[in-house]
């Protein structure tokens, strides 16, 4: 059965996504992906859709003081100042990219931290350190799959943006909904 062809499938498949969905369920959900032939980098992302949504209203409640957030260096403009420290770059504010205003928002709001990293290893580590209740995480689908593996064994609330270009260098993403995100609050119903 082709996949994309099947139009009642896709659209159980991402009702389901959409939904707060258990991990049993989001498994069964790969198994019947990957046996009618879906596409790898739609299946990647129903399954970061089924998390965020099973995690928001964890996320949501979670204090501003209490969260992280991740950002691949990736986004960062060619010609970024930053320079790589233990745990990753830091921001030096120049402006020539999105992360400034994004930083300067998360500053403001009073997170715990913001993280530029190099790579998903880095991620792991500054989650053992840091040890936040929540995390907001931007990357390529493969590693927020592997992100949120890992905020789920230490029991931190995710939530993940996927990239809308990959690559090693000036990749993009919607920093409309990392605003959203970055500012999601139980206390503003949002």
């Amino acid at each position: 059965m082709n996949f994309k062809k099947d139009g009642s499938v896709m659209r159980i498949v991402r009702k389901l996504a959409r939904s707060k969905v258990s991990s049993l369920a989001v498994g069964k959900m790969e198994s019947l992906a990957v046996k009618m032939g879906v596409d790898e980098k739609q299946l990647l992302q129903f399954y970061i859709d089924a998390r965020n949504n099973a995690a928001r209203e964890k996320f949501a409640a979670v204090p501003y003081s209490e969260r992280i957030l991740l950002l691949p260096q990736c986004l960062r403009s060619r010609s970024c100042p930053a320079k790589l420290k233990e745990l990753g770059y830091e921001c030096a504010g120049c402006g020539e990219c999105n992360i400034t205003k994004i930083v300067d928002q998360t500053k403001k709001l009073g997170y715990k931290n913001i993280f530029i990293i190099p790579g998903g290893s880095v991620a792991t580590k500054i989650l053992n350190r840091e040890k936040p209740k929540a995390c907001l995480g931007v990357s390529c689908l493969k590693e927020l799959v592997l992100g949120g593996f890992v905020c789920e064994k230490l029991g931190v609330a995710a939530q993940g943006i996927a990239l809308l270009r990959d690559g090693c260098v000036e990749t993009a993403v919607n920093w409309k909904k990392v605003e959203n995100l970055l500012h999601l609050n139980s206390a503003l119903n949002i």
